[in-house]
């Protein structure tokens, strides 16, 4: 449909811009930007996307763009940010959108 379409590119154009933006960084050895570009470029293309779903997906995208930024700041807490980004938020995430809207 029109709106999945819509969707798609709302989630691909950050993705993919950053996507490319992080192999720049590990091919230039500039790693400790690549955790933090993961989780902010992430968390963009969940807010762009959550224009078109659940209002909750946006609030995801906050949290994961906060999170990218706060590993930006501390580097050495990068692997353990990633961590909470992508694992315990999404956990979390899941379990909160079955209670909403499973149950």
């Amino acid at each position: 449909t029109p709106v999945s379409k819509r969707l798609l590119l709302n989630l691909m154009v950050p993705l993919v811009t950053g996507g490319i933006l992080i192999i720049i960084f590990y091919l230039q050895h500039n790693w400790q930007l690549v955790i933090p570009s993961m989780l902010i470029f992430y968390g963009l293309a969940l807010v762009g996307a959550g224009k078109f779903t659940y209002n909750d997906i946006f609030y995801l995208g906050l949290i994961e763009i906060l999170t990218g930024l706060t590993a930006a700041v501390f580097p050495v807490y990068g692997i353990l940010l990633w961590c909470f980004g992508f694992g315990f938020l999404h956990i979390t995430y899941g379990l909160i959108m079955f209670r909403k809207y499973e149950r």
